[in-house]
């Protein structure tokens, strides 16, 4: 199982539940994330920069989601859909996936009316795209999963600073970033599904890849 022990930000907690999400109708949904997680050796680095930027910037958002890369956005199944059906069909499809090493170079942001993001820049491959529309595809139709439209580009990231970082604050932290660096290879080789446990996102299922041909 993935280890959290790097995510130790108790100082910050209080503040962190204050961004929850509504969770409607709790007790008869369960919401899901499909993700890439890296390897501690590169989590580890990530968080520390989640800390720095809830320190120095009041983002504290970040703080209570693991490092990821998002394949399919959080979505919701009725609980009475056993978990063990989801998981089967899961593991059948993304079996056939191929692992690969990708690249995760510097930094990026988004900034919509919504607030700003800063993240890890992934160097996006050609089978990292084709493999999140195919994904998004079977969720879709398979799993008869309602998501909401794609995005027509894909913008594989792991996410330091959520959107609870105003227009001043980013104005603030993002020259730190432009100028630091982060080099790291990552291995792509499985997807997890994930669960809100109502406060945080959890680890739940890992599926692996075939091995790289």
């Amino acid at each position: 199982m993935y280890s959290l022990r790097f995510f130790n930000p108790s100082f910050y907690l209080w503040q962190a539940y204050l961004f929850l999400p509504p969770y409607a109708n709790s007790s008869a949904m369960t919401r899901y994330l499909i993700a890439a997680l890296p390897p501690e050796s590169i989590a580890e680095p990530i968080w520390a920069y989640k800390r720095y930027v809830a320190e120095h910037y009041g983002s504290v958002r970040g703080l209570r989601v693991l490092p990821h890369i998002t394949y399919v956005s959080p979505f919701t199944l009725s609980e009475k859909v056993p978990i063990s059906s989801l998981a089967q069909q899961l593991e059948s499809f993304l079996g056939s996936f191929q692992a690969e090493t990708i690249q995760l170079t510097d930094f990026g942001y988004f900034s919509t009316n919504r607030g700003h993001v800063i993240y890890v820049a992934v160097e996006k491959t050609e089978r990292m795209e084709q493999q999140y529309l195919t994904l998004d595809a079977f969720v879709r139709e398979s799993l008869q999963v309602s998501l909401p439209p794609i995005h027509s580009v894909f913008t594989p990231h792991l996410t330091i600073a959520y959107r609870d970082l105003s227009r001043r604050q980013f104005e603030q932290a993002w020259p730190y970033f432009e100028q630091e660096s982060f080099s790291a290879r990552m291995p792509l080789d499985a997807l997890w599904l994930l669960q809100h446990t109502g406060k945080q996102w959890e680890p739940l299922r890992k599926f692996d890849f075939a091995s790289n041909a």
